[in-house]
Protein backbone atom coordinates (compact mmCIF):
# COMPACT_ATOMS: atom_id res chain seq x y z
CA UNK A 1 0.00 0.00 0.00
CA UNK A 2 1.47 3.29 -0.95
CA UNK A 3 0.62 6.71 0.57
CA UNK A 4 -1.06 8.91 -1.77
CA UNK A 5 1.30 12.12 -1.60
CA UNK A 6 -0.65 14.18 -4.05
CA UNK A 7 -3.21 14.57 -1.10
CA UNK A 8 -1.20 15.80 1.45
CA UNK A 9 0.48 18.67 -0.52
CA UNK A 10 -0.82 22.05 -1.23
CA UNK A 11 -3.78 22.17 -3.77
CA UNK A 12 -4.37 25.69 -3.74
CA UNK A 13 -2.19 27.64 -6.19
CA UNK A 14 -1.49 30.43 -3.64
CA UNK A 15 -0.42 28.27 -1.29
CA UNK A 16 1.69 26.48 -3.65
CA UNK A 17 3.32 29.53 -4.59
CA UNK A 18 3.98 30.94 -1.42
CA UNK A 19 5.43 27.38 -0.07
CA UNK A 20 8.03 27.78 -2.94
CA UNK A 21 8.83 31.73 -1.97
CA UNK A 22 9.67 30.44 1.85
CA UNK A 23 11.82 28.23 0.61
CA UNK A 24 14.18 31.39 -0.57
CA UNK A 25 13.54 33.38 2.73
CA UNK A 26 15.67 34.16 5.13
CA UNK A 27 15.86 32.52 8.56
CA UNK A 28 14.10 35.35 9.98
CA UNK A 29 11.05 35.84 7.91
CA UNK A 30 11.21 31.70 7.80
CA UNK A 31 11.19 32.07 12.00
CA UNK A 32 8.28 34.65 11.82
CA UNK A 33 5.62 32.53 9.39
CA UNK A 34 6.19 29.09 11.59
CA UNK A 35 5.56 31.35 14.98
CA UNK A 36 2.73 32.71 13.45
CA UNK A 37 1.13 29.54 12.14
CA UNK A 38 2.17 28.34 15.74
CA UNK A 39 0.15 30.53 17.06
CA UNK A 40 -3.43 29.25 15.12
CA UNK A 41 -5.64 27.51 17.38
CA UNK A 42 -6.77 25.94 14.11
CA UNK A 43 -3.96 25.89 11.14
CA UNK A 44 -6.05 24.73 8.38
CA UNK A 45 -4.09 24.81 5.59
CA UNK A 46 -2.03 27.30 6.75
CA UNK A 47 0.06 23.97 7.84
CA UNK A 48 1.03 23.02 4.04
CA UNK A 49 3.27 26.04 4.29
CA UNK A 50 5.63 24.84 7.21
CA UNK A 51 5.28 21.48 5.41
CA UNK A 52 8.46 22.29 3.01
CA UNK A 53 10.08 23.89 5.38
CA UNK A 54 10.54 21.18 7.64
CA UNK A 55 14.30 20.56 6.83
CA UNK A 56 15.22 23.90 7.06
CA UNK A 57 13.23 24.26 10.65
CA UNK A 58 15.47 21.38 11.71
CA UNK A 59 18.82 23.59 11.28
CA UNK A 60 17.47 26.93 12.62
CA UNK A 61 16.01 25.28 15.49
CA UNK A 62 13.17 27.32 16.93
CA UNK A 63 11.87 26.29 20.09
CA UNK A 64 7.97 25.43 18.73
CA UNK A 65 4.95 25.53 21.24
CA UNK A 66 4.61 22.18 23.00
CA UNK A 67 1.36 21.33 21.76
CA UNK A 68 -0.38 17.72 23.26
CA UNK A 69 0.26 16.42 19.67
CA UNK A 70 4.03 16.86 20.15
CA UNK A 71 4.65 15.64 23.34
CA UNK A 72 2.57 12.48 22.46
CA UNK A 73 4.88 11.56 19.50
CA UNK A 74 8.19 12.75 20.56
CA UNK A 75 9.30 9.49 21.63
CA UNK A 76 9.11 8.65 17.91
CA UNK A 77 10.40 11.90 16.42
CA UNK A 78 13.34 10.62 14.26
CA UNK A 79 10.84 7.91 12.71
CA UNK A 80 8.33 11.18 11.38
CA UNK A 81 8.09 11.31 7.53
CA UNK A 82 6.10 13.24 5.04
CA UNK A 83 3.19 11.60 4.06
CA UNK A 84 4.61 12.14 0.37
CA UNK A 85 7.76 10.01 1.11
CA UNK A 86 5.68 7.22 3.58
CA UNK A 87 5.49 4.08 1.60
CA UNK A 88 3.67 1.46 3.80
CA UNK A 89 6.41 -1.13 5.18
CA UNK A 90 8.97 1.06 5.07
CA UNK A 91 9.36 1.65 9.08
CA UNK A 92 8.42 4.95 9.12
CA UNK A 93 5.44 6.96 10.53
CA UNK A 94 3.72 9.31 8.14
CA UNK A 95 3.12 12.81 9.84
CA UNK A 96 -0.71 13.20 8.28
CA UNK A 97 -1.41 10.66 10.82
CA UNK A 98 -0.32 12.55 14.06
CA UNK A 99 -3.67 15.05 14.56
CA UNK A 100 -6.05 12.15 14.19
CA UNK A 101 -4.34 10.17 16.41
CA UNK A 102 -3.42 12.62 19.06
CA UNK A 103 -7.24 13.76 18.56
CA UNK A 104 -8.14 10.39 19.67
CA UNK A 105 -5.95 10.23 22.31
CA UNK A 106 -6.79 13.33 23.98
CA UNK A 107 -10.84 12.27 23.51
CA UNK A 108 -10.26 8.92 24.82
CA UNK A 109 -8.34 10.55 28.01
CA UNK A 110 -10.58 13.46 28.62
CA UNK A 111 -9.97 15.46 31.74
CA UNK A 112 -6.80 13.98 32.32
CA UNK A 113 -5.73 15.02 28.94
CA UNK A 114 -7.40 18.55 29.42
CA UNK A 115 -4.98 19.17 32.47
CA UNK A 116 -1.88 17.68 30.56
CA UNK A 117 -2.55 20.37 28.19
CA UNK A 118 -2.90 23.22 30.55
CA UNK A 119 0.87 21.96 32.26
CA UNK A 120 2.40 22.63 28.73
CA UNK A 121 0.69 25.93 27.70
CA UNK A 122 2.98 28.05 27.21
CA UNK A 123 5.93 25.87 27.14
CA UNK A 124 7.92 24.65 23.98
CA UNK A 125 9.32 21.31 22.41
CA UNK A 126 12.89 22.78 23.93
CA UNK A 127 12.09 21.58 28.02
CA UNK A 128 13.57 18.20 27.43
CA UNK A 129 12.74 17.49 31.61
CA UNK A 130 9.13 18.94 31.15
CA UNK A 131 8.64 16.27 28.16
CA UNK A 132 10.17 13.44 29.79
CA UNK A 133 8.07 14.13 33.27
CA UNK A 134 4.98 14.27 31.19
CA UNK A 135 5.32 11.77 28.90
CA UNK A 136 5.51 9.12 31.63
CA UNK A 137 2.53 10.14 32.45
CA UNK A 138 1.09 10.03 28.62
CA UNK A 139 2.92 7.59 26.73
CA UNK A 140 1.83 4.14 28.66
CA UNK A 141 -2.22 5.46 28.67
CA UNK A 142 -1.93 6.81 24.83
CA UNK A 143 -0.34 3.40 23.69
CA UNK A 144 -3.08 1.46 25.61
CA UNK A 145 -5.69 3.71 23.70
CA UNK A 146 -4.43 3.28 20.05
CA UNK A 147 -3.95 -0.38 21.18
CA UNK A 148 -7.91 -0.77 21.28
CA UNK A 149 -9.92 -1.35 18.22
CA UNK A 150 -11.35 1.79 17.56
CA UNK A 151 -10.63 4.29 15.04
CA UNK A 152 -10.14 7.65 15.23
CA UNK A 153 -12.97 9.79 13.96
CA UNK A 154 -10.80 11.90 11.63
CA UNK A 155 -8.67 8.93 10.04
CA UNK A 156 -10.42 9.52 6.38
CA UNK A 157 -8.96 12.91 5.79
CA UNK A 158 -5.52 11.37 6.11
CA UNK A 159 -6.35 9.99 2.88
CA UNK A 160 -4.35 7.34 3.72
CA UNK A 161 -6.91 4.54 3.65
CA UNK A 162 -8.67 2.66 6.39
CA UNK A 163 -6.67 -0.85 5.85
CA UNK A 164 -3.35 1.09 6.95
CA UNK A 165 -4.46 2.23 10.60
CA UNK A 166 -4.69 -1.05 12.53
CA UNK A 167 -1.03 -1.78 11.63
CA UNK A 168 0.18 1.40 11.93
CA UNK A 169 -1.19 1.93 15.13
CA UNK A 170 -0.56 -1.31 16.44
CA UNK A 171 3.16 0.00 15.61
CA UNK A 172 3.17 2.94 17.92
CA UNK A 173 1.29 1.69 20.32
CA UNK A 174 4.04 -0.96 21.10
CA UNK A 175 6.74 1.45 20.49
CA UNK A 176 4.64 4.12 22.90
CA UNK A 177 4.82 1.52 25.54
CA UNK A 178 8.47 1.48 25.83
CA UNK A 179 9.03 5.51 25.41
CA UNK A 180 9.75 5.29 28.85
CA UNK A 181 11.71 2.91 29.51
CA UNK A 182 14.33 3.83 26.23
CA UNK A 183 13.68 7.70 28.31
CA UNK A 184 14.94 6.03 31.29
CA UNK A 185 18.02 4.03 29.49
CA UNK A 186 19.02 7.39 27.85
CA UNK A 187 19.15 8.78 31.36
CA UNK A 188 20.95 6.26 33.36
CA UNK A 189 23.78 6.69 30.20
CA UNK A 190 23.83 10.27 30.22
CA UNK A 191 22.43 9.96 26.48
CA UNK A 192 25.36 8.09 25.63
CA UNK A 193 28.32 9.21 27.41
CA UNK A 194 28.24 5.65 29.84
CA UNK A 195 27.57 2.58 28.03
CA UNK A 196 24.21 1.39 28.18
CA UNK A 197 23.37 -1.60 29.88
CA UNK A 198 22.91 -5.13 28.33
CA UNK A 199 20.13 -5.83 30.52
CA UNK A 200 18.28 -3.11 29.84
CA UNK A 201 18.40 -2.63 26.31
CA UNK A 202 17.48 -6.87 25.70
CA UNK A 203 14.24 -6.29 27.89
CA UNK A 204 13.07 -3.31 25.93
CA UNK A 205 13.59 -5.02 22.77
CA UNK A 206 12.11 -9.00 24.04
CA UNK A 207 9.16 -6.76 25.09
CA UNK A 208 8.73 -5.18 21.32
CA UNK A 209 9.49 -8.59 19.98
CA UNK A 210 6.80 -9.93 22.08
CA UNK A 211 3.99 -7.76 21.63
CA UNK A 212 4.26 -6.62 18.26
CA UNK A 213 7.37 -8.51 15.91
CA UNK A 214 7.01 -5.65 12.93
CA UNK A 215 7.90 -2.77 15.18
CA UNK A 216 10.95 -4.65 16.68
CA UNK A 217 12.92 -2.33 13.48
CA UNK A 218 11.96 0.61 14.35
CA UNK A 219 12.67 0.38 17.98
CA UNK A 220 16.04 -0.46 17.36
CA UNK A 221 15.98 2.63 14.99
CA UNK A 222 14.86 4.65 17.70
CA UNK A 223 17.42 2.75 20.37
CA UNK A 224 20.62 3.66 18.06
CA UNK A 225 19.01 6.81 17.18
CA UNK A 226 19.64 8.30 20.93
CA UNK A 227 22.24 5.88 21.87
CA UNK A 228 24.70 4.69 18.92
CA UNK A 229 27.08 2.71 21.14
CA UNK A 230 23.91 0.12 21.66
CA UNK A 231 24.43 -1.59 18.34
CA UNK A 232 27.00 -3.72 19.92
CA UNK A 233 24.75 -5.10 22.14
CA UNK A 234 21.91 -5.24 19.48
CA UNK A 235 24.91 -7.36 17.89
CA UNK A 236 25.09 -9.37 20.27
CA UNK A 237 21.82 -10.52 20.73
CA UNK A 238 21.54 -11.58 17.04
CA UNK A 239 24.09 -14.51 17.34
CA UNK A 240 22.96 -17.66 17.02
CA UNK A 241 19.70 -19.50 15.27
CA UNK A 242 17.30 -17.63 18.40
CA UNK A 243 18.68 -14.19 17.53
CA UNK A 244 18.06 -14.66 13.31
CA UNK A 245 14.63 -12.48 13.84
CA UNK A 246 16.88 -9.57 16.08
CA UNK A 247 19.35 -9.87 13.03
CA UNK A 248 17.04 -9.10 10.50
CA UNK A 249 15.30 -6.70 12.55
CA UNK A 250 18.71 -4.77 12.93
CA UNK A 251 19.54 -5.20 9.74
CA UNK A 252 16.09 -3.28 8.53
CA UNK A 253 16.91 -0.46 11.33
CA UNK A 254 20.27 0.18 9.84
CA UNK A 255 19.22 0.57 6.07
CA UNK A 256 16.01 3.17 7.68
CA UNK A 257 19.23 5.44 9.85
CA UNK A 258 21.26 5.00 6.58
CA UNK A 259 18.94 6.32 4.24
CA UNK A 260 17.78 8.70 6.24
CA UNK A 261 21.70 10.29 6.08
CA UNK A 262 21.96 9.89 2.58
CA UNK A 263 18.87 11.56 2.06
CA UNK A 264 19.96 15.92 0.59
CA UNK A 265 21.55 17.70 3.43
CA UNK A 266 20.47 14.06 6.02
CA UNK A 267 23.87 15.05 7.83
CA UNK A 268 24.63 17.88 6.90
CA UNK A 269 21.42 19.43 8.56
CA UNK A 270 22.54 17.17 11.92
CA UNK A 271 25.94 19.15 12.43
CA UNK A 272 24.45 22.54 11.37
CA UNK A 273 21.66 22.10 14.43
CA UNK A 274 21.94 23.61 17.53
CA UNK A 275 25.23 24.19 19.44
CA UNK A 276 28.76 23.76 18.36
CA UNK A 277 29.02 21.29 21.60
CA UNK A 278 25.66 19.65 20.15
CA UNK A 279 26.95 19.54 16.61
CA UNK A 280 30.23 17.54 18.29
CA UNK A 281 27.81 14.89 19.79
CA UNK A 282 25.51 14.74 16.80
CA UNK A 283 29.03 13.47 15.17
CA UNK A 284 30.05 11.69 17.52
CA UNK A 285 27.00 9.78 17.05
CA UNK A 286 26.43 9.08 13.54
CA UNK A 287 30.49 8.05 13.62
CA UNK A 288 30.21 5.30 16.68
CA UNK A 289 26.94 4.03 14.54
CA UNK A 290 28.79 4.23 11.10
CA UNK A 291 31.51 2.28 13.08
CA UNK A 292 29.26 -0.18 14.73
CA UNK A 293 27.22 -1.33 11.44
CA UNK A 294 30.55 -1.64 9.47
CA UNK A 295 30.89 -4.96 10.77
CA UNK A 296 32.72 -7.98 9.29
CA UNK A 297 29.59 -8.95 7.74
CA UNK A 298 28.40 -6.13 5.70
CA UNK A 299 27.47 -6.49 2.62
CA UNK A 300 29.33 -4.51 -0.21
CA UNK A 301 26.72 -2.11 -1.16
CA UNK A 302 26.36 -1.69 2.19
CA UNK A 303 29.53 -1.00 2.88
CA UNK A 304 30.30 1.06 -0.21
CA UNK A 305 27.22 3.53 1.71
CA UNK A 306 28.80 3.66 4.84
CA UNK A 307 31.95 4.57 3.28
CA UNK A 308 29.81 7.52 1.09
CA UNK A 309 28.23 8.82 4.30
CA UNK A 310 31.31 8.78 6.38
CA UNK A 311 32.78 10.84 3.26
CA UNK A 312 29.80 13.35 3.45
CA UNK A 313 30.29 13.98 7.31
CA UNK A 314 33.71 14.58 7.02
CA UNK A 315 33.55 17.09 4.50
CA UNK A 316 30.31 18.59 6.63
CA UNK A 317 32.45 18.79 9.48
CA UNK A 318 34.97 21.33 7.95
CA UNK A 319 32.67 22.94 6.59
CA UNK A 320 30.95 23.47 9.88
CA UNK A 321 34.10 24.15 11.64
CA UNK A 322 35.52 26.61 8.94
CA UNK A 323 32.08 28.55 9.40
CA UNK A 324 31.71 28.71 13.31
CA UNK A 325 35.63 29.71 13.35
CA UNK A 326 34.84 32.88 11.30
CA UNK A 327 31.60 33.48 12.53
CA UNK A 328 31.90 32.85 16.40
CA UNK A 329 35.28 33.83 17.16
CA UNK A 330 37.31 35.40 14.45
CA UNK A 331 34.65 37.80 13.09
CA UNK A 332 33.70 38.99 17.31
CA UNK A 333 37.82 38.99 17.67
CA UNK A 334 38.02 41.60 15.14
CA UNK A 335 34.61 43.54 16.34
CA UNK A 336 36.04 43.65 20.40
CA UNK A 337 35.75 46.80 21.67
CA UNK A 338 38.47 48.53 23.83
CA UNK A 339 37.21 47.09 27.11
CA UNK A 340 35.50 43.22 26.16
CA UNK A 341 32.89 42.53 29.38
CA UNK A 342 33.02 39.44 30.96
CA UNK A 343 30.31 38.50 28.92
CA UNK A 344 31.93 38.73 25.62
CA UNK A 345 35.18 36.94 27.12
CA UNK A 346 32.43 34.37 28.22
CA UNK A 347 31.30 34.17 24.61
CA UNK A 348 34.85 33.65 23.36
CA UNK A 349 35.24 31.05 25.20
CA UNK A 350 32.14 29.07 24.80
CA UNK A 351 32.90 29.23 21.49
CA UNK A 352 36.63 27.96 21.89
CA UNK A 353 35.30 24.97 23.71
CA UNK A 354 32.70 23.80 21.06
CA UNK A 355 35.31 24.44 18.35
CA UNK A 356 37.21 22.31 20.25
CA UNK A 357 33.95 19.86 21.20
CA UNK A 358 33.71 19.65 17.50
CA UNK A 359 37.27 19.38 15.91
CA UNK A 360 37.80 16.38 18.51
CA UNK A 361 35.03 14.01 17.20
CA UNK A 362 35.32 14.86 13.70
CA UNK A 363 39.00 13.65 13.64
CA UNK A 364 37.74 10.63 13.88
CA UNK A 365 36.18 10.99 10.55
CA UNK A 366 38.89 12.21 8.54
CA UNK A 367 41.94 13.62 8.42
CA UNK A 368 43.39 16.44 10.84
CA UNK A 369 45.88 18.28 9.11
CA UNK A 370 43.05 21.25 8.38
CA UNK A 371 41.36 20.92 11.37
CA UNK A 372 45.49 22.03 12.75
CA UNK A 373 45.99 24.71 10.20
CA UNK A 374 42.50 26.13 11.15
CA UNK A 375 43.55 26.23 14.75
CA UNK A 376 46.97 27.50 14.45
CA UNK A 377 45.25 30.37 12.38
CA UNK A 378 43.07 31.08 15.19
CA UNK A 379 45.73 30.76 18.27
CA UNK A 380 47.77 33.54 16.00
CA UNK A 381 44.86 35.68 15.31
CA UNK A 382 44.32 35.74 19.33
CA UNK A 383 47.85 36.16 19.95
CA UNK A 384 48.82 38.64 17.17
CA UNK A 385 47.04 42.32 15.46
CA UNK A 386 44.64 44.66 17.46
CA UNK A 387 43.51 41.31 19.95
CA UNK A 388 46.65 41.72 21.61
CA UNK A 389 46.10 45.05 22.72
CA UNK A 390 42.12 44.50 23.85
CA UNK A 391 42.30 40.87 25.48
CA UNK A 392 44.59 40.46 28.64
CA UNK A 393 47.18 37.47 29.17
CA UNK A 394 45.11 35.91 30.60
CA UNK A 395 42.22 36.07 28.78
CA UNK A 396 44.68 35.30 25.84
CA UNK A 397 46.13 32.25 27.11
CA UNK A 398 42.74 30.89 28.17
CA UNK A 399 41.38 31.00 24.42
CA UNK A 400 44.30 29.71 22.91
CA UNK A 401 44.98 26.95 25.26
CA UNK A 402 41.07 25.89 24.78
CA UNK A 403 41.55 26.32 20.76
CA UNK A 404 44.75 24.66 20.32
CA UNK A 405 46.03 22.85 23.40
CA UNK A 406 48.57 23.38 26.67
CA UNK A 407 51.99 23.21 24.41
CA UNK A 408 50.62 26.31 22.70
CA UNK A 409 49.32 28.23 25.82
CA UNK A 410 52.80 27.96 27.14
CA UNK A 411 54.53 29.10 23.74
CA UNK A 412 52.43 32.33 24.18
CA UNK A 413 53.35 32.24 27.71
CA UNK A 414 57.40 31.60 26.73
CA UNK A 415 57.19 34.32 24.20
CA UNK A 416 55.60 36.82 26.51
CA UNK A 417 58.42 36.29 28.67
CA UNK A 418 61.12 36.55 26.59
CA UNK A 419 59.44 40.04 25.10
CA UNK A 420 59.79 41.43 28.84
CA UNK A 421 63.36 40.16 29.34
CA UNK A 422 64.31 41.89 26.38
CA UNK A 423 62.38 45.14 27.10
CA UNK A 424 64.22 45.63 30.25
CA UNK A 425 67.26 44.00 29.25
CA UNK A 426 67.30 41.24 32.88
CA UNK A 427 67.03 37.59 32.64
CA UNK A 428 64.90 37.73 35.96
CA UNK A 429 61.51 36.55 35.71
CA UNK A 430 59.21 39.46 35.17
CA UNK A 431 56.84 39.76 37.68
CA UNK A 432 54.36 42.17 35.67
CA UNK A 433 53.28 39.02 33.62
CA UNK A 434 53.65 36.51 36.61
CA UNK A 435 51.36 38.56 38.41
CA UNK A 436 48.12 38.28 35.14
CA UNK A 437 48.76 34.46 35.20
CA UNK A 438 48.97 33.25 38.37
CA UNK A 439 45.74 35.61 39.71
CA UNK A 440 43.63 35.70 36.59
CA UNK A 441 44.38 32.30 34.61
CA UNK A 442 42.26 29.27 35.97
CA UNK A 443 42.19 27.72 32.72
CA UNK A 444 45.98 26.82 33.01
CA UNK A 445 46.55 25.79 36.41
CA UNK A 446 47.23 22.54 34.77
CA UNK A 447 49.18 23.63 32.42
CA UNK A 448 52.16 25.54 33.93
CA UNK A 449 52.88 22.01 35.36
CA UNK A 450 53.69 20.75 31.72
CA UNK A 451 57.01 19.51 31.05
CA UNK A 452 58.46 22.76 29.32
CA UNK A 453 60.69 21.16 26.76
CA UNK A 454 57.39 20.62 25.30
CA UNK A 455 57.51 24.28 24.27
CA UNK A 456 61.04 24.43 23.06
CA UNK A 457 62.18 26.48 25.89
CA UNK A 458 65.56 25.87 28.05
CA UNK A 459 64.59 23.92 30.52
CA UNK A 460 65.74 25.15 33.68
CA UNK A 461 65.18 28.91 32.51
CA UNK A 462 60.88 27.93 32.09
CA UNK A 463 61.59 26.42 35.38
CA UNK A 464 62.53 29.15 37.04
CA UNK A 465 59.91 31.21 35.84
CA UNK A 466 57.04 29.08 36.69
CA UNK A 467 59.14 28.51 40.30
CA UNK A 468 58.86 32.45 40.54
CA UNK A 469 55.27 32.72 39.38
CA UNK A 470 54.29 30.39 42.22
CA UNK A 471 56.58 30.74 45.22
CA UNK A 472 55.67 34.64 45.16
CA UNK A 473 52.88 34.87 48.21
CA UNK A 474 52.24 38.50 47.14
CA UNK A 475 51.00 36.98 43.76
CA UNK A 476 48.39 34.33 45.41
Amino acid sequence: MAAHGESVRARDPAIRALSQELIEASGAQILRVVATVDAMVSRGAADQLVAPLRQRLIALRPPRPLRFVRLLFHPLDPLIVPAARWRFGQHSVPRTALAPMADHVRQTMGATATAMEAAIAGHTDAEAELIARLGRSLWPVAAAILAEPAMPAGWDATQLGVPVYRPLADVIATLLGQATALDALCVETANGLLPPGAEAIDLILTRVATAHPAALPMAIALLLARLPQAAAQVARSSVGPAGAVMAAALDQAAGLLLRQLEEADGIEVRIATGSLAESGGAVKGIATLLRLLDSGNAQPRRRDTLRAVRDRLDAGCKVRFAAALEDDLLMPLRHLGASPGSATISALETAARGLRVLETEARTVGSGATYDLLLGTAAAAIENGATREVLTLADRLRLVEILAGTDAALAVLCLRFDAERKAKGTIEAPRSVAREVVNACSGLEHAVHEPPEAVGEDSSRFQADLLACGSDATLT
